[in-house]
């Protein structure tokens, strides 16, 4: 006799007859997850293999999945890529370029945003309720309503083929601050009111406690925010006007002419500009998980 998780006795017999379909159900349930992968990889695996192409094998009927002869000059051409007004390589240099946007843009958000997060999730002020539900309804405008008012206004104070028209406008957002706000009010406020009573203030509390207990939730929001500002593309092409001050997503356009497509450079390039993406969520997934399940934004 065999005893069960409800504490009942169940014949040996019966539990060996369950084991078999057990086993065959974890098959298939692996089997299926296998399959629904290998076809979200199949894109990302296709370009890939798309990179070794030549122009004319990337443009043949029926499509070829292997390339007849594996061309590493792809890589080698677009990166020693030159334009005749910059001086030097301009991959590095749009890279570079894409790279420190992300990275100013990340870190000015999380700290502005977890500082309004923490002022809604913990203080008490006139109009709280208010300015969130505002601040809530604002992420329903689309970005195209803003963009020619924008275009307008930081065309008359002179920021046009500067940066600051894609880093000033993104110092807080709707999204970093609904997010924080509802991870903050997952954490013990006994915590916080330990903080109080060994002498540290509010903003103390905020640096010293909220902010270390909420790590999953800022690398969660810092993945996003990297993506979100490394993939941009209509900020950098409205604002930005010389070659050398363009990011990844604009320079690209560099391989397309008005006569001719260079497909296996743009192939190489959306590379270059998918790779930082998957390594940093691959790196860093298990945090995004736990702060979805601890946020309550899970399935949102």
């Amino acid at each position: 006799m065999a005893v069960s998780a409800d504490r009942r006795l169940v014949p040996i017999s019966a539990t060996a007859e369950r084991r078999p379909m057990f086993y065959i159900g974890a098959i298939l349930r692996y089997a299926i997850l296998t399959l629904v992968a290998l076809l979200a990889f199949t894109p990302f695996i296709l370009t890939f293999l798309g990179t070794f192409k030549t122009n004319i094998e990337l443009t043949s009927f029926p499509p070829k999945v292997l390339p007849d002869q594996w061309r590493l000059d792809n890589w080698i051409r677009v990166w020693n890529f030159t334009l005749p007004t910059v001086q030097g390589l301009v991959l590095p240099r749009w890279l570079f370029n894409s790279v420190w946007l992300a990275l100013v843009n990340v870190f000015s958000q999380l700290f502005f945003c977890s500082l309004a997060a923490y002022a809604f999730a913990r203080m008490l002020f006139p109009g709280k309720n208010l300015i969130f539900s505002f601040i809530i309804a604002s992420m329903a405008i689309p970005g195209a309503i803003t963009m020619i008012p924008g275009y307008v206004f930081f065309a008359r104070i002179g920021w046009v083929n500067t940066y600051w028209p894609l880093i000033i406008p993104s110092i807080v957002t709707p999204f970093g601050i609904l997010m924080l706000t509802q991870f903050f009010k997952s954490i013990p406020k006994e915590l916080e009111e330990a903080a109080y009573l060994d002498g540290l203030g509010r903003f103390g509390t905020y640096w010293r406690v909220a902010l270390p207990l909420s790590r999953p939730a800022l690398i969660t929001l810092a993945i996003l925010l990297f993506q979100g500002s490394w993939n941009n593309f209509t900020g950098p092409l409205l604002f930005l006007q010389s070659p050398e001050k363009m990011t990844l997503t604009v320079g690209m356009n560099f391989f397309r002419t008005q006569y001719s497509n260079d497909f296996s450079a743009i192939l190489v390039g959306a590379m270059f500009n998918a790779i930082p993406v998957l390594i940093l969520f691959f790196i860093f997934n298990k945090y995004y998980m736990s702060s979805a399940s601890y946020s309550g934004l899970a399935g949102q």
